[in-house]
């Protein structure tokens, strides 16, 4: 029983340690916000929608059915010359009634049930690819949120060990103090100093509890002050002159000229021929025979045909405006590939140079410490001030600060390259 007790004990606490010491990593929040997403559900409504449309545009092959009554009273009928010779009085009424089911099934309808399918699927298409930019911007907002906050936890970080090392110093100086080899001013010097650390370990602890609530409702993930963020891997060479785009916008572009080609073929569909059949049958007076006074069946069956003469020239018109269309498309292609070009050369040039910067940053932060450290010394021998010292710890505290933020300054570099080619991984 003992053992059981134990047991359960160690997996708790392994549970609860689990939970504290849980780590996102960059790629993970992205999914999770694009599952998270409504642009991912109207994505899935795209599909809905397309698939009602054409739903609709299939029923025109159906037979149609309409139910079609009459009653009619006019002023005069037919009438035969009084001395012609007819072999019974003929007399029309002049009150008329039709009641008739009417059938008409298209045999060919100039494709236009066809091409209407494939303009629904275009224009699904182009929403679809709309919102797929949409999702990518939503990518962004996920890279620049989570850099924001790991920035804020080296920031964290830093401002940590300088408040221990500070403490550290304070104590040391606290003894000269109580030893007589130190004045009060030097102590009351180091505790400002703490009391500016603390207060700005404060300012960073609310910037990062806003970065971790909007990294929160984004990707629907907890995100504590004990969450741990993986910092994403680099290469580390030098971006190469990489061709090819995957944008998601490229594919937007060419959706959209498809959906142009769509429209253009539905058009034509408009200018072809239709053939259907036709049928009625009803009941009325008079009937088909319009010299019997009494009511009578009805029935007429039989082929239609239907050609279009007119209207070709408002057809070419929309044929023109889509080609205009399509060439406004081509242009916004162009100059986003440009900007595109321009923007991924920024990127690698920031590149380059941070990774120069951060290869010294280390070599910076080690002199700066051993300055820090022999003006300690100094501090305590009584050669240099208080204030003097404070320089030399706060300039150490910088380039630490300049250390973390000038690799994740690398990270994003390559992260918004990646970005700015449609890679995101």
């Amino acid at each position: 029983m003992i053992r059981i007790v134990i047991s359960a004990l160690l997996l708790s606490a392994c549970a609860s340690a689990s939970a504290q010491d849980a780590v996102l990593t960059l790629e993970g929040c992205r999914e999770a916000a694009v599952a998270r997403s409504p642009l991912t559900v109207r994505r899935d409504l795209a599909g809905q929608k397309r698939q009602a449309k054409d739903r609709a545009a299939s029923s025109a092959l159906i037979p149609q059915l309409e139910v079609n009554a009459q009653g009619s009273y006019q002023n005069e009928v037919p009438k035969f010359p009084g001395d012609l010779p007819l072999p019974v009085a003929i007399d029309l009424p002049r009150d008329q009634y039709k009641a008739a089911v009417d059938l008409n099934q298209v045999i060919y309808g100039g494709s236009s049930v066809r091409n209407t399918k494939r303009a629904n699927a275009a224009a699904e298409q182009v929403e679809t690819a709309s919102l797929d930019v949409q999702l990518d911007r939503l990518r962004d907002r996920i890279n620049a949120t989570y850099i924001d906050l790991l920035l804020t936890d080296r920031q964290l970080e830093v401002n940590a060990l300088m408040r221990q090392t500070l403490a550290a110093d304070r104590k040391v100086v606290e003894a000269q103090v109580a030893h007589g080899t130190a004045t009060g001013g030097t102590q009351a010097g180091l505790t400002a100093r703490m009391l500016e650390l603390e207060q700005q370990r404060a300012e960073l602890q609310g910037t990062r509890a806003k970065l971790a609530e909007a990294l929160s409702v984004l990707t629907g993930m907890t995100v504590t002050e004990t969450t741990v963020l993986q910092v994403p891997a680099i290469p580390s060479g030098v971006p190469g002159q990489e061709g090819s785009l995957h944008r998601t916008e490229l594919e937007l572009y060419a959706r959209q000229r498809d959906q142009i080609d769509t429209q253009n073929r539905l058009l034509n569909s408009k200018s072809n021929p239709k053939l259907s059949l036709f049928a009625s049958g009803g009941y009325g007076r008079p009937g088909y025979n319009f010299l019997d006074r009494d009511f009578a069946p009805m029935a007429i069956g039989g082929l239609r045909f239907n050609m279009p003469l007119t209207g070709w020239d408002a057809t070419q018109k929309e044929k023109r405006a889509n080609r205009i269309a399509s060439q406004d498309i081509d242009q916004q292609q162009r100059d986003f590939e440009r900007n595109v070009s321009i923007e991924t050369e920024q990127y690698r040039t920031d590149i380059g140079k941070l990774q120069e910067v951060t290869a010294m940053d280390p070599q910076i932060v080690a002199a700066r410490t051993a300055v820090r450290e022999r003006a300690l010394a100094q501090l305590k021998g009584g050669i240099i001030t208080d204030s003097e010292y404070l320089t030399e710890f706060n300039n150490e505290a910088q380039a630490r600060v300049n250390a973390q933020v000038n690799a994740l300054r690398l990270v994003q570099a390559w992260i918004n390259y990646d970005a700015a080619r449609g890679i995101y991984k």
